[in-house]
């Protein structure tokens, strides 16, 4: 038994042995082949590429994002009066079009194509096909009757 294991131990230390030869061989290749090379010229990075044209770009519309300077609506609407509520979006209005008067609140169709999208401070934002567009809130006339004094 003493025999096989000083012979395993023989083959593996010669295995071993063998190992580190062929890995000292292939460190002194690689070393004569970068001195017979020259050392490795500095990678030059590509010049940056010019930009891609917008090929698309007449295709499609952005989304335009909800600002303050919305165009006034061409509707032939007129504002004839509203219960504002709290919320102001809440808020029941009274509107003449077409030659009639109608009762809307937020979200509802005036005619076909044309919803009330919105109510804030600066007047009503409709949607007229897919295009915003802004109703000023009427100049204030005189009181008749009573108001909330805020």
């Amino acid at each position: 038994m003493a025999s096989t294991e000083c012979g395993q131990l023989s083959r593996a230390g010669s295995l071993f042995s063998l190992l580190l030869v062929t890995l000292c061989a292939w460190l002194a290749a690689q070393c004569v082949l970068q001195l017979w090379h020259g050392l490795a010229q500095p990678v030059v990075p590509y010049p940056a590429s010019a930009p891609v044209a917008d090929l698309l770009s007449s295709h499609w519309t952005p989304r335009q994002a909800p600002s303050d300077d919305l165009p006034l609506t061409t509707l032939k609407v007129d504002y004839l009066g509203s219960l504002k509520a709290s919320p102001l979006r809440a808020t029941v209005l009274v509107l003449r079009y077409q030659q009639q008067e109608r009762t809307l609140t937020l979200g509802q169709r005036l005619a076909p194509g044309i919803v009330l999208h919105d109510i804030d401070e600066r007047g009503l934002i409709f949607d007229n096909q897919g295009q915003r567009e802004r109703l000023p809130w009427p100049t204030e006339r005189p009181v008749i009757g009573l108001k909330r004094k805020e």
